[in-house]
């Protein structure tokens, strides 16, 4: 006769429930677990805790046996966490300090997809303090001086973005408000991880890009300054000048942002900054500033510095003629003017040095590029040569060819803004014309 079966311990009961529920948590990686059979698996196990409490002797086999189906449970707790805020049944409920199946959500999750985790994060730190060097950076190139609200915005919303993640990645109790916004997009808790490395390397790319760009952005500023000061009417000085600086704050190569702004200064009569960014346009190889600096030191009668400076201009000029099937008929057309400036200034020179047998051939070629209607209506004053060369003449006692090119000039002057040289020189041909 068999022997009867014997009664299951309230204890191997509360245990075969735990372990029935914990079946829930038997389905595929991207099946959901219900709320409900979730709730259900925390309170079974909250059961059989009150169980184990009031026996008062607990055997081995059912300690192994009660470790084998909590270790179950902690492996995939990402089940759980995914559909329960636990945070709001802690405030609820009258949860003991040892029910640590109440505190899922804190620990370290066991899902496949996370086992590449710890590495994500080694990467996100790094990012995060290579996107806040970046920052300061970007920061002190964009807000120096006055800043729009476009530059300040940019900033503010990279540094947020940045402070925000690194709050996630240290503390984490600062993480429930990351927690409750991907709930609301019901992005699964294995992929919190990468969601904040994606984004860490997001602001790290943009932040990157903006400074690869330093000098895109650079000439971005420079032609918004010179439509500020040569294309609006009235002329907005003030704000070209800021966008100069932005230029050559953030590419202080920029040799044409500091040749504009040399103009910008010598139009206000702040002689001291513009001869100092004509000299940095100067140094770079920037032939404009070679004449304009030459010009300065002639009106100063500083005739050997100015011929100086121009010697070395024609050395570039020649360096261009050299390049010149590379260049496009606009490339073309403003070398031909660079040439006109170079050598007619480069002839006054010569002149105002009684070197007459120099100064000819200078402004000779000046003459033919200035009488070339291909190129005459875009120089400002395309009759200053012949001004200089009726000079020389007329010095000479050649009357009559002096006259030819007094009248060349008055004609070529005429609707051009002229400076107080050229304005002399203009009441030397008609005093000579009478």
């Amino acid at each position: 006769m068999n022997s009867p079966t014997p009664t299951p311990t309230p204890l191997e009961v509360a245990l075969e429930r735990y372990q029935t529920a914990l079946n829930y948590l038997d389905t595929s990686h991207h099946k959901s677990l219900e709320k409900d059979q979730a709730l259900e698996i925390l309170i079974v196990r909250n059961d059989l805790q009150k169980q184990l409490e009031s026996e008062a002797e607990i055997s081995v086999d059912m300690y192994s046996k009660l470790i084998e189906q909590d270790n179950r449970l902690k492996q995939k707790s990402y089940k759980i966490t995914q559909v329960l805020d636990l945070a709001e049944y802690r405030e609820t409920l009258p949860i003991a300090e040892k029910a640590w199946w109440w505190n899922l959500d804190s620990r370290e999750s066991l899902h496949p997809y996370n086992r590449f985790d710890w590495l994500l994060r080694i990467v996100k730190l790094v990012l995060l303090g290579v996107n806040f060097t970046l920052i300061g950076t970007i920061a002190t190139r964009f807000l120096s001086g006055s800043s729009g609200l476009l530059e300040i915005g940019g900033v503010i919303f990279s540094t947020f973005i940045s402070l925000l993640q690194t709050e996630n990645a240290l503390t984490r109790t600062r993480q429930k408000g990351f927690v409750k916004l991907m709930k609301l997009f019901q992005v699964p808790e294995y992929w919190y991880e990468e969601v904040q490395f994606f984004v860490t390397v997001m602001v790290f790319a943009v932040l990157l890009t903006i400074w690869l760009n330093f000098s895109g952005f650079s000439g971005l500023y420079n032609q918004q300054g010179k439509y500020l000061q040569l294309q609006l009417s009235p002329p907005n000085l003030a704000l070209a000048e800021e966008n100069y600086l932005k230029a050559i704050n953030l590419n202080r190569e920029n040799l044409d942002a500091h040749y504009n702004l040399a103009t910008l200064y010598e139009e206000l009569q702040d002689l001291d900054n513009a001869k100092k960014h004509y000299l940095i346009a100067a140094k770079g190889g920037y032939i404009d500033a070679y004449n304009n600096l030459a010009y300065w030191y002639l009106r100063d009668n500083k005739n050997a510095e100015a011929v100086e400076l121009l010697e070395k201009a024609k050395i570039l000029l020649a360096e261009k003629d050299q390049k010149l099937d590379q260049f496009t008929e606009d490339e073309k057309r403003n070398l031909e003017l660079q040439k006109y400036s170079i050598y007619k200034n480069l002839g006054w020179a010569r002149f105002k040095q009684n070197r007459s047998e120099d100064a000819i051939p200078n402004l000779s070629v000046a003459i033919g590029i200035a009488g070339n209607p291909a190129y005459q209506k875009f120089i400002p004053n395309p009759g200053a040569a012949f001004c200089i060369y009726a000079q020389l003449l007329q010095k000479q006692h050649k009357k009559s060819l002096a006259k030819e090119n007094w009248r060349k000039c008055l004609k070529l002057a005429e609707g051009k803004l002229i400076n107080t040289e050229e304005e002399q020189w203009l009441y030397e041909a008609r005093k000579n014309l009478k």
